[in-house]
């Protein structure tokens, strides 16, 4: 179903979402996502406590703009309820006809249409009440819950909103460490920046908090609360039981300009946990659905962000494709199957719940059970039916290297995504040399994302590849607060590009040479008129002098790669 907001609707209040009656909301945050024109897909997704009363099957979101002088409101209807994992099989909650605490996902969504483009378009839902069990707020029982969004399509027409993980569990353990995962991505590439922020009532009005408590320091830590802007991962150690409400904003940013805010607000309950260990266990499954037999397993602990976002073990995959990880410290963690390329072309580095990158991937964690089942589906990657050739260079400056600036990080995924929409397009991991390259790349436009759990994306490579596009020295350089865009790591100076030459050309038997170069060591590829590349190997250049076999390429036109010298060369191949 589709809405269209016209100016009829104008004199609507506010503050229409505001039903009645107490829903003991435990949480909710509200997204759009741009599909063309002036239509948004808009997205709330509410937390309800099953002890309390039922969510409506729709709910009516406000949409107002000061500037355009318009004030509307529309009903999302809902579309899925799933009951939030506790971690506790054996304990029968509220959802389920059980008196242990439970707590629903509500997802509502529906395509809206805005009537003109305005710069301060703010999308908000409000429901009281919140609940009763909370002790963190002043009458928490008669404060409302506020969530809201901003859009501004008069100066940045065509923007979406980000997009947070899925609403994590509500359920954390006492005295155990826990972050929550507040991580997402922006479906234009924009750069993200997240906040602690106090959680409001209807009409953007911050709420009370009991003495004590703050936006940055929501409820008892033995070891404080650490919030990391970047990656949104909220740490601490949960040292009293209760309910506690916290919140949380991210603002997105494009070429240094604020382009628009969406916030999380949610509540955690902080309960006993019995338990002393944790297994991980569970079956990696390939494309059909078959267990893999082989393969590597590892397991991360999950953390704040690369520092605490470690290696923890690592084990090949049984002959029915099981792995396990016994006695593990009750914390959270991530597992991420490597297949093996050879018996398993086509398919990327896969985390529980089959993705491909850390941040889309679930955090496992339990509140009772000892062992936790985290199967892994490899990924497919798509054929790609191109002519379009994509390279560049990952350098370490300190997360596992130690042996100068921008050395070489070999084993890192490259994930090649479709722009927008993050649809994988094909997948790759740096070589020996901390190369990576694309070949036989559609027409399209592309998103270079690097792969490694805790750290984020603080820069990355958007492009646009058409019929024969060769693009190089794509290259990233990754330090402990993530990952990001360098042209330093392997360039060379710009005069080389200028004399080196490649003779002959044509070539016909033996070797072609390009001379002028700097002495060392180079990636040189071929790509052949289809955009395959036929040839890749790490080669020396003596003398100033690179020398290219092509005694086994057929006759035809190719190209010349050489990863970090800023150049390509056209080479026509004679019999």
């Amino acid at each position: 179903m589709k809405h269209l907001l016209s100016c009829a609707a104008l004199g609507l209040s506010l503050f229409a979402a505001r039903p009645a009656q107490a829903s003991h909301i435990m949480g909710a945050e509200l997204t759009y996502k741009w599909l063309g024109g002036m239509d948004y897909e808009m997205t709330l997704v509410a937390v309800r406590d099953c002890y309390g009363i039922w969510l409506n099957s729709g709910v009516s979101i406000a949409a107002s703009s000061s500037l355009c002088g318009l004030n509307a409101s529309f009903v999302l209807p809902e579309r899925d309820t799933v009951e939030v994992a506790v971690g506790c099989t054996s304990w029968p909650t509220t959802c389920n006809g059980g008196t242990y605490p439970g707590a629903e996902l509500h997802f509502y969504r529906d395509t809206v249409t805005l009537p003109a483009g305005c710069a301060d378009w703010v999308f908000s839902w409000a429901s009281c009440c919140r609940n009763a069990a909370i002790d963190n707020i002043v009458d928490a029982d008669q404060a409302d819950i506020y969530i809201e969004a901003w859009l501004d399509n008069a100066n940045v027409p065509g923007n979406s909103s980000p997009i947070f993980q899925e609403l994590p569990g509500s359920f954390i353990c006492l005295n155990a460490p826990f972050c929550l995962p507040n991580g997402g991505y922006d479906p234009d590439g924009d750069s993200l920046v997240y906040t602690m922020v106090t959680p409001e009532e209807v009409g953007a009005v911050p709420i009370v908090y009991m003495p004590g408590f703050t936006a940055t320091d929501p409820f008892p830590s033995s070891t404080g609360h650490v919030f990391d802007p970047v990656t949104g991962n909220h740490c601490s150690t949960p040292s009293q039981l209760g309910a506690y409400v916290v919140a949380y904003a991210v603002d997105e940013y494009r070429n240094g300009t604020w382009v628009g805010r969406s916030r999380r607000d949610i509540q955690l309950w902080v309960v006993a946990c019995t338990m002393p260990m944790l297994d991980v266990m569970g079956v990696v499954n390939d494309t059909t659905g078959t267990p893999v037999t082989a393969g590597t397993v590892e397991l991360y602990q999950y953390g704040l962000n690369s520092a605490g976002s470690l290696l923890v073990g690592n084990t090949p995959v049984g002959p029915g494709g099981d792995f396990a990880f016994s006695s593990l410290p009750l914390q959270q963690y991530l597992v991420r199957a490597v297949p093996d390329t050879v018996l398993y072309p086509g398919t990327a580095t896969s985390y529980h719940e089959s993705t491909y990158y850390w941040t889309y991937a679930d955090v496992i964690s339990s509140t009772c059970d000892t062992d936790m089942v985290a199967n892994i589906g490899l990924v497919p990657v798509g054929n790609l039916a191109g002519t379009g050739y994509l390279s560049g260079f990952l350098g370490d400056l300190g997360i596992v290297r130690s042996d100068g600036p921008g050395a070489p990080w070999e084993g890192v995924g490259i994930v090649l995504e479709h722009w927008p929409g993050a649809g994988l397009a094909a997948y790759t991991r740096t070589d020996m040399d901390g190369h990576y390259h694309f070949a036989n790349v559609a027409d399209g436009t592309y998103r270079i994302v690097c792969d490694h759990p805790g750290l984020p994306m603080l820069s990355c490579y958007t492009v646009t590849v058409g019929a024969g596009t060769v693009i190089i020295d794509l290259n990233y350089g990754a330090d402990p607060a993530g990952f990001y865009i360098t042209g330093v790591v392997t360039n060379v100076p710009d005069q080389e590009a200028a004399t080196a030459v490649l003779m002959p050309n044509p070539v016909h038997q033996g070797f072609a040479i390009i001379k002028g170069l700097h002495n060392g060591q180079v990636r040189a590829t071929i790509i052949d008129a289809a955009g395959r590349v036929v040839f890749s190997a790490a080669l020396n250049v003596a003398g100033g002098a690179l020398q290219l076999p092509t005694d086994n390429l057929p006759a035809g036109s190719y190209t010349i790669v050489l990863d970090g010298h800023g150049q390509h060369f056209r080479m026509v191949k004679e019999q």
